[in-house]
């Protein structure tokens, strides 16, 4: 779900009149809210800069991201602050933290606590920023976030990111379901996982394909192994579908014992051997 909304903002910092300052356009300020169970984002636009953005992705850590289109680094030291509102008539500015740039970088990211912090301060109404040297101006870059109706879109930011999906994409790109000898039943343990599977899928609409590959080790005739690798996929293809996944979104192959992942002259290779394979494509 992504919402907009433009509200007029004019404001000043006469405290950084040394450095090149960007910050939300003087007429208006544009928040974009994305809420989903796999992506949580809240961004603006800064005029003549690019963007900044707090957000995070299943499975992954809180960040705040600045991204110029206009404004590449030099290489050098990258600081992030916080300013205190002008009404406040303070200049004092907080350190959040200080990172590295290369020549041309573009995208300026801090994650987790210090992250936190710039939206903990933005919260309060005090200012993330940044300083940085950029490879187009002599003076030093200053970014600033606007604060302005905030509020209209944090409770739902919240929110979203406490629905976020505890996983990523690349936690169930690639899953193993094993199974006991002669045997082509789900435990509870594969269901749990599978079900991290069908959450995700449902949740992420780039999905296009599920591929299943059934296998058996080398115990018993190759007719028996024949229906029972079949079985495997089919076992899996089925939990998948009476969760809610699409049919066409699903591929099913039997490989019986032919591609071990372990040696078959252990007991230990064998049950590793008795599995179906599930691999997620975007």
């Amino acid at each position: 779900m992504i919402k907009k909304i433009i509200f007029s903002w004019l404001f000043c910092f006469p405290f950084l009149v040394q450095a090149e300052q960007f910050q939300p356009a003087i007429t208006d300020t544009q928040w974009e809210l994305i809420n989903s169970p796999i992506e949580c984002t809240l961004s603006q636009p800064i005029r003549d800069f690019g963007t900044a953005k707090f957000g995070q992705f299943a499975g992954w850590p809180f960040s705040l991201t600045f991204t110029t289109n206009t404004q590449p680094s030099k290489k050098g030291s990258v600081t992030f602050e916080v300013a205190e509102a002008p009404w406040q008539n303070s200049e004092q500015r907080q350190d959040l933290v200080i990172v590295m740039a290369q020549q041309g970088q573009r995208v300026f990211h801090i994650e987790g606590v210090n992250a936190r912090q710039a939206l903990n301060h933005i919260n309060e109404g005090r200012f993330p920023t940044l300083f940085y040297l950029s490879q187009h101006s002599h003076q030093e870059i200053n970014v600033l976030m606007s604060t302005v109706h905030l509020q209209d879109f944090l409770p739902q930011f919240e929110a979203c990111l406490i629905d976020l999906l505890p996983y990523s994409f690349e936690d169930i790109q690639n899953l193993t379901v094993n199974f006991e000898l002669e045997k082509s039943e789900l435990g509870e343990l594969e269901k749990i996982a599978l079900m991290r599977v069908v959450k995700f899928v449902q949740a992420d609409s780039s999905i296009r394909k599920i591929a299943l590959a059934g296998h058996t080790d080398n115990h018993g005739r190759k007719r028996l192994n024949q229906a029972l690798s079949d079985a495997r996929s089919a076992v899996v293809k089925n939990f998948l579908m009476d969760n809610g996944v699409p049919e066409s979104l699903i591929t099913v192959a039997s490989h019986l014992e032919l591609i071990p992942v372990m040696s078959n002259k252990t007991q230990t290779g064998r049950a590793h051997n008795r599995r179906t394979e599930i691999e997620v494509f975007r």
